[in-house]
């Protein structure tokens, strides 16, 4: 049988168009996942990571608060949603949002875990190949995330002892009195800091160094008018601008997405205060902003580093660890070699349409949606959880053949101003903070 659509990855993104597929259609579609059960970048999973976002930014609740999918129902049906309420949590706990995607994920028929997808050809329709079967469909939607960020200084010593956060808790190093380096001012670099901080006084390290290219370890942006970027009315402007009007507003705005939560800097700063004035025997922490990594070579176990401080003061760093906390970038998914030279590009993006859809040289009524891959097409918010929703029920009426949802939102309080006439700010890459 040929379905609508098979999705590839069942995180976030593909779990919200699959949770409104069951909801309004019920059939036809397929998400394939290689996990048995959802897992949210467990290699980074600490018991203390909050959400950036509110808790309504979910599955389903901006597009369908009547949804059985969202996290309030999650919460009533497991008998917390008064506990909940009680506790008074100033964010949720990225473990119990993790909890939610799980039920959602084991709840929904058509999410099957535990199936890798292997290659996806095209002779008129899509054969997607899997450890199981060859599945025919009319439409792929690829939602399978970012891959781990490596700076060129740091390729070819990946290891042990030199790695992505991304990748900390699967490694679980032994960090006891050792020198460890922590690299990159976002929001990940502080959450690892905070665990080596944080870690009981005989497991600690014997010293730690934080460096970041920013001038400070910088907080999220989160207030309302910033918010303002995360509607969807703001990404259809911002797919409508230029490619230079684009780049200009992501560098501006970079901290509306890639900054640290007030709370993760506030319980770091507490825990250096406490270990510098209640605890002998305390670790050499040294906090290293407004410098780059220009340099990375092998010393004996692990790494000796050059830290750059603008033009002329260079700092030479020895780590037997280092833990990169440099962000995420896109890839062209191995499983779309046999097609990826009839896909479109722009930069290390894929060229989408307005519904998601790739532009390539194939019928149109065959298409392949990407989701959570398009920053630089679609805005800040592409990778974050507050359109999640909003751009699923995009790519279902695509699917479906009928107009786009129509958001009852009001258009925003802010009026279009001309991007051109905005100073140039520094440059900075997005999703780093090296």
């Amino acid at each position: 049988m040929e379905l609508s659509c098979v999705g590839v990855g069942a995180g976030p993104s593909n779990l919200s168009l699959a949770c409104q597929i069951h909801e309004q259609v019920g059939q036809g579609a397929l998400f394939l996942d290689r996990h048995v059960d959802f897992r949210w970048h467990p290699g980074i999973a600490f018991d203390s990571s909050e959400l950036q976002v509110s808790h309504f930014k979910d599955l389903v609740t901006l597009v369908n608060p009547r949804s059985a999918y969202t996290f309030v129902n999650f919460l009533h049906e497991n008998g917390r949603l008064y506990h909940f309420l009680n506790a008074q949590f100033e964010a949720v706990f990225r473990a119990e949002f993790e909890q939610y995607l799980n039920w959602a994920f084991h709840r929904n028929p058509l999410v099957h875990g535990g199936e890798t997808v292997h290659e996806i050809r095209f002779d008129g329709a899509f054969r997607v190949r899997t450890d199981n079967a060859v599945l025919g469909a009319r439409n792929v939607v690829v939602g399978i995330g970012k891959q781990a960020q490596i700076p060129p200084q740091f390729q070819g010593w990946i290891g042990r002892n030199l790695f992505h956060s991304s990748v900390l808790l699967h490694i679980h190093p032994e960090v006891r009195r050792k020198h460890v380096c922590v690299v990159g001012g976002g929001q990940s670099g502080a959450e690892v800091m905070l665990h080596l901080v944080g870690l009981p006084k005989e497991r600690r390290p014997a010293s730690i160094t934080w460096a970041s290219q920013r001038e400070n370890y910088l907080p999220l942006d989160n207030s309302p008018f910033t918010n303002e970027l995360f509607m969807p009315c703001f990404s259809d402007r911002f797919a409508a601008m230029s490619e230079s009007q684009r780049k200009l507003l992501l560098r501006r705005f970079v901290l509306a997405s890639d900054g640290i939560s007030e709370s993760t800097l506030r319980a770091i700063y507490q825990a250096l205060y406490r270990h510098a004035f209640f605890e002998p025997n305390r670790s050499d922490i040294t906090l290293r902003p407004g410098c780059t990594v220009s340099h990375c070579i092998n010393a004996g176990a692990g790494h000796r580093l050059t830290l750059q401080h603008g033009m002329l003061e260079v700092e030479e760093v020895t780590a037997d660890i280092v833990i990169l906390a440099t962000g995420y970038e896109n890839a062209v998914p191995d499983f779309l070699e046999p097609i990826a030279h009839r896909l479109e590009q722009i930069d290390n993006e894929l060229a989408i349409r307005e519904d998601f859809s790739v532009s390539w040289d194939g019928p149109r009524d065959r298409r392949i949606f990407v989701q959570n891959a398009s920053l630089g097409q679609r805005g800040l918010a592409d990778p974050n959880l507050s359109l999640l929703a909003w751009r699923a029920r995009r790519i279902l009426d695509s699917l479906l053949g009928r107009e786009p949802y129509a958001n009852p939102e009001h258009a925003g309080f802010i009026s279009h101003t001309s991007i051109k006439r905005w100073p140039a700010p520094a440059a900075e890459e997005m999703g780093s903070g090296i």
